[in-house]
């Protein structure tokens, strides 16, 4: 890895302690330099301003979430339908439930919802290598209705995502859960019982 590869990663990994330490309203450039030990001045030759690289922070680390919990759900073999309500309601649980980066989200919701909204197709083309193939799967299995693309259930899961996120405290999981067996799912599956 050559200097500028080290040096940028080194940004963003401080940056990513900062923002898990402060959050994204309290992350100030200052500190990141001061942290990292460079100037203001090399600061800007990675990253255009401070939204840039909160957004870097933000985006990755939507896209290890998104793949954790790809990971964990699919070890457990659910049917497609328990997949997608238990996508939205596991990312949820995580964010709240765990002492990591994903914390400042709950704390931030409003700033992380706006970088997560604009940056949603960078984390949708993450996503695809993992989500396709599954998709696919319940597709040939005549689960998914012919006219969902994999784009609109990504879509519908993440909508569905910040939806529970504002709402989380609201409901119990299980009637999250329940809720979203009965509106996410029949949007997207045909009702095979």
């Amino acid at each position: 890895m050559s200097k500028a590869l080290r040096t940028r990663q080194k940004i963003l990994d401080t940056a990513a302690q900062l923002i898990y330490e402060h959050g994204l309203t309290r992350f100030r450039i200052d500190d990141l330099v001061a942290d990292v030990g460079i100037t203001r001045q090399t600061f800007y030759r990675y990253f255009k301003n401070k939204n840039e690289v909160m957004t870097a922070v933000v985006v990755a680390n939507g896209i290890k979430l998104a793949e954790r919990v790809f990971e964990e759900l699919t070890a457990m073999q659910l049917s497609f339908e328990d997949f997608l309500v238990e996508g939205v309601v596991h990312s949820v649980e995580m964010i709240k439930s765990e002492d990591s980066f994903y914390r400042f989200l709950e704390d931030d919701l409003t700033p992380a919802v706006g970088i997560m909204i604009e940056n949603f197709l960078t984390v949708e083309q993450a996503m695809l290598p993992l989500a396709d193939p599954y998709i696919e799967r319940a597709r040939e299995s005549g689960i998914v209705k012919a006219e969902v693309t994999t784009h609109d259930i990504l879509r519908w899961i993440f909508r569905a995502f910040l939806s529970e996120m504002l709402l989380s405290g609201l409901e119990p999981v299980e009637a999250r859960r329940n809720y979203l067996k009965k509106m996410l799912v029949p949007s997207i599956c045909y009702d095979l019982r």
